[in-house]
């Protein structure tokens, strides 16, 4: 496994190389965990906090994506790493627990309900009902924050936030989605 910085000036040196350390415990035994990027970055445009501490992980079957803003960066590097560890090790018993294990689940589905261009963040609406927070920074898979529409279909990956669900990863939806 990899692990890759960027912007890691906002962290003492000491608690990126226990982070470090973390992550290769969590790797040993493991080859399931390919290549860790972790951003650490401000945003004093966000609500929550100064701070954004995201970690994307390719891994096998696909990509984990924590983020955690707090006013200090330490703090937010500590509860991203927490969110991310919880996340490989349920991951884990989900591949691991064939009654857990669900063929051909589709993604989540829903519409774009409002995007705050200025601010950098927006809504959706999940079939289920749940309005769901996104970042620009989610939007992939060639759509593009500043294009998005009110009502437009898309597919997200959902975590549990600090104020709610939110969406992780948000790409056009797949082509047999069905409509809303």
């Amino acid at each position: 496994m990899q692990i890759h910085w960027v912007h890691p000036d906002l962290i003492p040196d000491e608690q990126r190389a226990a982070t470090e350390k973390r992550l290769a415990v969590l790797a040993e035994g493991h080859s399931d965990l390919i290549d860790v990027r972790i951003t650490v970055r401000a945003t004093p445009h966000h609500r929550r906090g100064a701070q954004e501490v995201r970690i994307v992980c390719d891994a096998r079957g696909g990509e984990l994506v924590v983020t955690r803003e707090r006013p200090d960066a330490a703090v937010a590097l500590e509860e991203a790493v927490e969110a991310f560890e919880r996340a490989v090790r349920e991951r884990r018993l989900r591949r691991n627990d064939p009654r857990k294990q669900e063929d051909n689940v589709p993604p989540e589905l829903g519409i774009v309900d409002r995007v705050f261009r200025d601010e950098g963040y927006g809504f959706i609406l999940t079939d289920a009902g749940d309005q769901v927070y996104f970042h620009r920074n989610a939007v992939r898979g060639g759509l593009g924050f500043e294009t998005l529409e009110e009502g437009q279909r898309v597919s997200l990956n959902l975590e549990p936030g600090d104020d709610g669900p939110q969406a992780t990863v948000v790409r056009p939806p797949p082509p047999d989605a069905p409509s809303p």
